[in-house]
C-alpha cells in the first residue's frame, strides 16, 4: 500500500558539467532534501540516463530498498504473489544434487492459487513443462514473476523419492489479501496461548487484527504468539496500534524515534502521534486499551522474509515487554519512507519516488539492524517437509514457541542466544520468493530546504 504525498521540485542544481533533463533535475533536487544519505550524493551525476537509471545511480551502496515508479517504463515482472496469490521456495535435497523442488510457502485465502486447490506445503517439480534444476532456476523464477499463467507439476516426496501427481493451472485474477490469515488457541488445561498469523500491516484492516486480538483476550489467553514469518511490512501506524494492544503503555509514551538527515533531524513519535498520523481507524487510544491483553511476554516468529514494519514491531516492543524471537534472522529493513511526487501546477514530472528517509529506533534508542534481527532461538522451517499449515502445532517454529510457553514438553530445551546459522538437515533453500513493501510513515510538516 502506498500513501501518495506530492512535493514540489526544489531549486536547480548547477554542479553538473552537462545539464540534466527536467525529470533528472527534479530527482536530484528532491534527493538532496530528503534522502537519508544526501551528504553522499555524487557531485557530478551522470546526465544521459533515463529517470529510473539516474535515480539508481544516486543510491548509496548501503541502500537496498529505495525505488522509483515511472508510468513511461512498462513493467512486466512482479511476483507469483502479485499475479497468482502464492509464494514459494526452491529447495535442494542432498540425495538429488541437481534437482530442485518448488515448495509452496504461502497461499492467499481466496486468491487464484487457493481457488485451484493449491496449499502450503505442496511441492512442484516443473513450471510450464520445464523441470526445475540448478540450471533453470533463474528462468523458472522469471516465469513465475510474469502474469501469463502457469502450469505447475505437483509431486509428492516420500523416502527421498519424488512421484508426480497432478498438474495445476493458475491464471491471474484480482484478489484482496486479508491481513489476518488465522488465529488459534492452544491450551494444556492450565495455560492458554493465543496464536495469530498476521501477514501485512495494512491500515485499512486495522480493526481486523485488533478484533482478532480482542477475541483471543476474551478467551483468556495469558501468552501470545505473533507469526510474522512472511510479513513484508507496511504502515507504521498499524504496528503502533498492535503494540499498544499487547503492552501496558499510555498514549503519550514514546514508541519510535525517526532519524533523518540534517534537513529532517531527529523526530520522537508517541503512540498517539502514530495512530493519528493518517486516516486509518481506530484513532482513539481508548479503543486500543479496551482490547488490551495483559501480557508479560510476546513470542514472535520470523524468517528472512520478515521485513520493514514487521521488524519494527519486534524491535519497538522490547522496551515494554519481553520479546522472544523464534525462527531465522529477519530481512534488515530498518528504514522508512514516504512517497515523493511533483506538486507543481501543471505537473511537470510524472514520477513517484520512494527513497529511504528515516532510520527508525525504539523508545530506548535501539535500532540499526540493517543486517537483520537475530532470533533468540534458531529454527529452520524447512527442517520438516512438507511444510505444515499455519497454526499446526508441529510446524517447527510454532512447536518451539509452544514448548517455551509450557504447552508442549520437549526432552531437552536449551535457549541459545547465538547468530550461528542452523544447517537445514533435510533441505537447502536456493530461492525464496519475497515481497518488498515500503515502511510507510507520514511526511513531517517541515523539512529544511523543502520548497
Amino acid at each position: 500500500m502506498i500513501i501518495m504525498i506530492a512535493l514540489p521540485s526544489c531549486k536547480k542544481n548547477n554542479e553538473t558539467d552537462n545539464p540534466l533533463s527536467l525529470s533528472n533535475q527534479w530527482i536530484l533536487d528532491s534527493m538532496k532534501v530528503y534522502y537519508y544519505w544526501n551528504s553522499e550524493l555524487p557531485g557530478k551525476p551522470a546526465s544521459a540516463l533515463s529517470p529510473t537509471s539516474f535515480f539508481k545511480s544516486l543510491l548509496n551502496p548501503a541502500d537496498r530498498f529505495s525505488f522509483i515508479d515511472s508510468p513511461d517504463e512498462t513493467r512486466t515482472e512482479y511476483s507469483s504473489f502479485a499475479w497468482y496469490g502464492f509464494e514459494y521456495a526452491l529447495i535442494q535435497i542432498p540425495s538429488m544434487p541437481n534437482q530442485l523442488i518448488g515448495t509452496i510457502t504461502l497461499v492467499v485465502p481466496g486468491g487464484p492459487a487457493d481457488r485451484q486447490g493449491l496449499k502450503r506445503g505442496d511441492m512442484f517439480t516443473s513450471v510450464n513443462g520445464t523441470d526445475i534444476t540448478l540450471g533453470t532456476a533463474s528462468s523458472i523464477k522469471q516465469t513465475l514473476a510474469r502474469g501469463d499463467g502457469v502450469i505447475l507439476q505437483l509431486s509428492t516426496l516420500h523416502n527421498n523419492t519424488l512421484t508426480p501427481s497432478i498438474k495445476v493451472k493458475i491464471y491471474y485474477a484480482r484478489f484482496a489479501e486479508p491481513a489476518v490469515y488465522k488465529t488459534r488457541i492452544f491450551s494444556n488445561g492450565t495455560i492458554k496461548v493465543g496464536y495469530i498469523f498476521y501477514n501485512w500491516f495494512d491500515g485499512r484492516q486495522d480493526y481486523d487484527v485488533l478484533d482478532s486480538l480482542n477475541k483471543l483476550k476474551n478467551e483468556g489467553v495469558s501468552k501470545l504468539i505473533i507469526d510474522l514469518r512472511y510479513n513484508p511490512g507496511g504502515d507504521v501506524s498499524s504496528a503502533a496500534k498492535i503494540a499498544a494492544t499487547v503492552t501496558p503503555t499510555t498514549a503519550n509514551q514514546l514508541f519510535a524515534i525517526y532519524q533523518a538527515n540534517n534537513n529532517g533531524g531527529r523526530l520522537p513519535k508517541t503512540f498517539n502521534d502514530l495512530i493519528t498520523e493518517n486516516s486509518f481507524t481506530p484513532q482513539d487510544f481508548n479503543e486500543l486499551t479496551a482490547r488490551r491483553i495483559n501480557l508479560q511476554s510476546v513470542i514472535i516468529l520470523t524468517t528472512g522474509s520478515t521485513a520493514s514494519a514487521a521488524e519494527l514491531l519486534v524491535n519497538n516492543l522490547k522496551p515494554f515487554v519481553t520479546v522472544t524471537q523464534i525462527g531465522s534472522k529477519s530481512m534488515g529493513k530498518d528504514m522508512a519512507s514516504f512517497a515523493i511526487s511533483d506538486l507543481r501546477e501543471p505537473k511537470l514530472v510524472n514520477l513517484t519516488m520512494h527513497p529511504l528517509i528515516f532510520k527508525l529506533y525504539n523508545a530506548k534508542g535501539m535500532g540499526d539492524y540493517a543486517n537483520g534481527l537475530p532470533p533468540d532461538y534458531l529454527v529452520d522451517e524447512f527442517s520438516t517437509l512438507p511444510l505444515l499449515p499455519f497454526g499446526d502445532p508441529n510446524d517447527p517454529l510454532l512447536k518451539k514457541a509452544l514448548t517455551i510457553t509450557g504447552i508442549q514438553p520437549e526432552a531437552s530445551l536449551t535457549k541459545t542466544k547465538t547468530t550461528k546459522t542452523l544447517a537445514a538437515p533435510y533441505a537447502t533453500t536456493v530461492v525464496i520468493a519475497k515481497r518488498n513493501l515500503p515502511m510507510l510513515v507520514k511526511k513531517p510538516s517541515k523539512f529544511k530546504n523543502a520548497h
